[in-house]
């Protein structure tokens, strides 16, 4: 029982670290698409380190100039929809560790 719920409450945490994870990328996916914004708040640095932290496979995929002027990361996009089913699977076993 007691191994059930620390199994319930560490893929909770887990699940709740990748949606927090999720929110930041998918925020600096967002500036990214606007001209200047990246540089005025030194995000620049921050994505260029993400985009190395990448696997080879992924990193660079799907760079796409927007008619804002800025870049559209599909390869962050991907890593966002990646951490968000993440959290999904976390949460929903961790669900079912805890009511059963």
């Amino acid at each position: 029982m007691e191994g059930r719920r620390a199994a319930s409450i560490a893929l909770a945490m887990l699940g709740w670290a990748a949606r927090l994870v999720a929110i930041g990328l998918a925020c600096l996916t967002v500036l990214l698409c606007v001209t200047g914004l990246p540089g005025r708040l030194g995000l620049v640095g921050v994505a260029i380190e993400l985009s190395r932290a990448l696997p080879q496979i992924i990193a660079g995929y799907g760079v796409i100039p927007t008619p804002l002027g800025g870049i559209f990361r599909f390869d962050f996009a991907l890593l966002v929809v990646v951490l968000f089913v993440f959290d999904f699977i976390c949460t929903r076993i961790s669900f079912e560790l805890r009511h059963r």
